[in-house]
């Protein structure tokens, strides 16, 4: 006879009945496809008044949603759901996770998104409960070489029997499952969505000593087919076969199901300036601030650059010529950016500068311009008035006074010719 929780095909799945729980503001429980007075289903009554249901469950008041049906055999074998945070499931059995918190990075993929709501699956017998697994506060991460992971609140329990005693697991977070997502998150309006579904092959190689830990036995899991260790490590040992292959025949229902998480895009990099000053002999000083930077999106990066040269696009930053065409530049190490958040001072000589073009403030990846996420184009505004020298000065005409006045050799005055005149006269 096999144990009251063993995953052999003796024990027959009992048909799916789960339910939303009891809130603590005293809503009734249902089923979902029951219809209330007013016309709608169990998991559209769920979103909460004036708020129906989306595709698979999806609230409109928390338009970042996680759906997961987990795997087959959570469904159809532990397939009594108590849900609660906000949780609901369509007739296909697919939990939606709601109340997303959590960007993506359209350029690296990155992505960190914190979902809300739980499931706890039960498998009942003869209407006794005999064993329950809890998943929680579902957080899906997706790091800058694609691998992600999808990590919650995990507990177990099962009954005693057949000399089996009970057995439970504290709540804990844990990895749950890990996938690729190098193919990316596909870009909406306003949110971004990741479909992928979660490794099961070669996950847990057979004889491996986690394996040996986690207490499975020799050849097994048959081809390392299993949920992350971790996932198994959080439930209790009786419970830990459905999810690993474990050469019965419901291995089929056994791997981690596809999923679609959602996410908003990180907000792009912002950068605003004002001017100090601008003079002919000091040359032209703003003052830049940055929001939405990050020091570090690729392996070796180290801060950003920020500069002003002529507007029309980033020039060739890679070589010694781009670099040149920089009227000023200043490096915003790692250490200079809190938060996102950066601020410089921009001193630009007259003589970099010319009147005849337009300039822009930019932003760039330290040091190698690994890639473009953090590039701007700021338009910057310049009284070239207040650049100009001033007009040369003009020395005065000399003024000569009367006395001064230069009189033809020989020349002289009237009154002295007719003085002379008189005096030499007989």
């Amino acid at each position: 006879m096999p144990h009251p929780w063993s995953d052999a095909p003796g024990v027959r799945p009992r048909e799916r009945n789960h339910h939303v729980h009891p809130d603590p503001n005293g809503r009734p429980s249902w089923r979902p496809g029951e219809r209330g007075p007013d016309g709608r289903r169990a998991r559209d009554r769920a979103a909460g008044p004036g708020h129906l249901a989306g595709p698979g469950g999806r609230r409109d008041r928390c338009p970042l949603s996680l759906r997961w049906e987990i795997s087959e055999r959570f469904d159809n074998h532990l397939s009594t759901h108590v849900l609660e945070g906000g949780a609901t499931e369509d007739a296909e059995g697919v939990i939606t996770f709601p109340g997303g918190v959590g960007t993506y990075d359209a350029t690296t993929g990155e992505a960190s998104v914190a979902y809300e709501g739980s499931v706890a699956g039960s498998f009942v017998a003869v209407g006794a409960t005999q064993y329950t697994v809890t998943v929680a506060d579902p957080v899906v991460s997706v790091d800058a070489e694609g691998a992600g992971e999808i990590s919650a609140v995990v507990s177990a329990w099962n009954t005693g029997g057949m000399g089996n005693p009970e057995a439970s697991t504290d709540p804990t977070r844990v990895v749950v499952t890990t996938f690729d997502a190098s193919e990316g998150w596909t870009d909406g309006d306003g949110v971004g969505t990741l479909a992928a579904t979660p490794d099961w092959a070669g996950v847990l190689p057979a004889g491996s000593q986690q394996a040996t830990d986690l207490g499975i036995g020799a050849g097994k899991p048959v081809d390392g087919q299993s949920f992350s260790p971790a996932f198994l490590g959080a439930l209790t040992p009786g419970v830990r076969a459905h999810f690993y292959a474990s050469g019965a025949s419901s291995d089929t229902q056994k791997d981690p199901s596809p999923f679609v998480a959602e996410a908003a895009p990180v907000a792009p990099p912002t950068v605003t300036y004002e001017t100090l000053g601008a003079n002919p002999t000091e040359g032209l000083t703003l003052s830049v601030e940055g929001q939405g930077f990050r020091a570090v999106t690729q392996p070796g990066d180290n801060g950003v650059y920020v500069g002003l040269a002529e507007a029309g696009g980033l020039p060739p930053v890679e070589d010694r010529e781009g670099q040149d065409a920089f009227a000023a530049v200043d490096w915003i190490m790692p250490s200079r950016i809190t938060e996102g958040a950066f601020a410089s001072v921009l001193n630009a000589p007259t003589a970099k500068l010319d009147p005849a073009k337009q300039y822009a403030i930019y932003t760039w990846q330290a040091h190698t311009h690994s890639n473009v996420s953090q590039d701007t184009e700021t338009p910057v505004t310049i009284d070239w008035s207040q650049l100009a020298p001033p007009p040369p000065r003009r020395s005065p005409s000399p003024v000569l006074s009367r006395s001064a006045t230069p009189r033809p050799r020989g020349w002289a005055s009237r009154s002295t010719a007719s003085r002379t005149a008189r005096v030499g006269s007989p």
